[in-house]
């Protein structure tokens, strides 16, 4: 079972972010699944589940850079609107990491994860990323 699937995610008109949303996905649902073997008990898992999500935090880093870049090559108009949002989620994740070194709270972790992170990606993608794609592509020697 997989908490987020990549149908839910929209494609929006450029391959770099895409295929970045895709990898955000499987690393979410590798994270709900360590957190469900967790939650059973299993040690090993509850021990995977930092390293998952100082990967999640790193990608959104990268990916976030890589887009800002690109509004910045092509005067992105929303640029700073979108930028802060980018920059209001690394610290919620630095927040939620920083928590589970203190507590290691499954239950807290999972609800953040069904609740906050999926519904923020999809949204995100379905309104931000889309409409900063749409102006990048416009570009010729856009990211591919």
């Amino acid at each position: 079972m997989t908490l987020l699937t990549a149908e839910q995610i929209p494609t929006v008109g450029l391959d770099f972010m895409n295929h970045d949303h895709a990898e955000a996905v499987s690393q979410i649902n590798r994270l709900d699944q360590l957190l469900r073997q967790a939650g059973t008990g299993d040690i090993a898992a509850e021990k995977q589940v930092e390293a998952v999500l100082t990967e999640i935090h790193e990608h959104s880093k990268s990916h976030f850079a890589r887009e800002e870049a690109e509004m910045l090559r092509v005067d992105f108009p929303a640029y700073e609107c979108h930028k802060g949002e980018h920059e209001r989620v690394l610290a919620e994740l630095v927040q939620v990491l920083q928590r589970w070194q203190q507590n290691s709270d499954i239950e807290s972790l999972q609800g953040y994860l069904n609740s906050t992170l999926c519904r923020w990606l999809i949204n995100h993608v379905s309104t931000m990323d889309s409409v900063t794609a749409m102006f990048v592509a416009r570009y010729n020697h856009s990211v591919a």
